[in-house]
């Protein structure tokens, strides 16, 4: 196996088809957001201006590209302290991460190759931070596996639980899977929302030719959510040039609930065989006592059913309203590495017992989010 670490833009374009043959070809990572695309355009959007360097790990067998750890790096900064920090390209858009490999090869292996590349470089970075890897994939059991820690350490935290709804029948019997009080209150939301006065229009936009209109009253309704503006211009730009990608191969779809011709919830949607990933769901302030975001919910979960899909993924933060609509949820973990050079050590250090002395010092709450450490090997 050859194992290297592309660093420019250049090498990152010429795996473009072998990425995307990786990530389609295995159940655990057969999602638009694992995409060579999601992340070139994350990366040129928001990594590149920032000053993010590339730093994507590749295995290949001969000419075939077997396994990819898509990472950039940057400089952080925690009490004062500079430090180079590995992790995904992650700005607020991704569910979950993952490193992607060939399910004809052998996993173990090719992950260890990664890590061994990892740490022959460890002179370039000082801490890796892997957030929010499904506790569910064969990574995580790896990154659990003390033999694989030699000469390091890695402190787990809590990542994001992400409930999903699997499905199986119809819209009604959905309904009857939700206990009494969550099932009355989505059917007076949408007894309510039906005798409201003026014209009602729902729509589901997903060929190429009507993609931008959904996608200019997606970001309509955003600018009059709670959210307000996009905080960073470049959000507009990358939604813009990711979605002409994706609806040339049929995986995305915006959904609005319209009234008379104004939007007022709107939702993002990427798909794959089985799988509806609602990645966006804002809704106006003004009509708040509608709830139009639940209402477009259940006409998003009555259409999935009639195209035959098989799960309904919440993804990102949970909040207590997707838990009562859910029956089942994926974990994640955050995975904050270090090996055994000096700076490393010491941010290990200050995270695991100089700043928990700290913050018992100054009387201050301890984060709740880490489930547990392992030490240097």
């Amino acid at each position: 196996m050859k194992t290297q670490i592309i660093t420019t833009e250049q090498e990152l374009i010429a795996i473009k088809d072998s990425w995307n043959d990786l990530v389609r070809n295995n159940p655990e990572t057969n999602a638009p957001f694992f995409s060579w695309d999601w992340f070139y355009h994350s990366w040129l959007h928001f990594g590149k201006p920032s000053h993010w360097e590339l730093s994507v790990v590749t295995v290949a067998e001969g000419l075939r590209v077997v396994g990819i750890l898509p990472l950039v790096r940057w400089v952080s900064k925690s009490c004062g302290v500079s430090y180079r920090l590995l992790g995904f390209c992650d700005v607020g858009m991704l569910p979950r991460n993952m490193i992607y490999f060939d399910v004809l090869s052998d996993c173990e292996l090719v992950f260890r190759e990664i890590w061994a590349k990892l740490f022959l470089d460890k002179s370039s970075w000082d801490m890796i931070e892997l957030v929010n890897i499904p506790e569910l994939s064969r990574f995580h059991k790896f990154c659990l596996d003390p033999k694989n820690l030699v000469r390091s350490a890695l402190i787990r935290r809590q990542g994001f639980n992400a409930p999903i709804i699997e499905l199986g029948g119809t819209l009604d019997d959905y309904f009857e899977m939700l206990d009494s009080k969550a099932r009355k209150d989505l059917r007076r939301r949408m007894r309510k929302f039906k005798d409201y006065g003026d014209a009602k229009n729902l729509r589901f936009f997903e060929k190429r030719e009507e993609i931008d209109e959904g996608l200019q009253m997606l970001f309509e309704v955003h600018r009059r959510s709670w959210k307000g503006e996009f905080s960073n211009p470049h959000y507009i730009d990358f939604y813009k040039e990711i979605t002409a990608v994706l609806s040339e191969r049929g995986e995305v779809i915006i959904a609005a609930a319209i009234l008379n011709t104004k939007p007022i919830s709107a939702g993002y949607i990427l798909t794959n065989n089985d799988t509806y990933f609602s990645l966006i769901n804002d809704h106006d302030t003004q009509f708040r006592e509608l709830a139009p975001g639940m209402i477009l919910f259940v006409h998003e979960l009555d259409y999935l059913i009639k195209s035959g899909k098989k799960k309904f993924d919440f993804c990102g933060t949970t909040y207590d309203y997707k838990e009562r609509l859910s029956n089942n949820n994926i974990n994640h973990s955050t995975f904050q590495i270090f090996h055994n050079g000096f700076k490393s050590r010491f941010i290990y250090s200050a995270k695991t017992f100089w700043l928990p002395c700290i913050r018992k010092i100054l009387r201050k709450q301890e984060p709740n989010d880490l489930i547990e450490k392992i030490e240097y090997q």
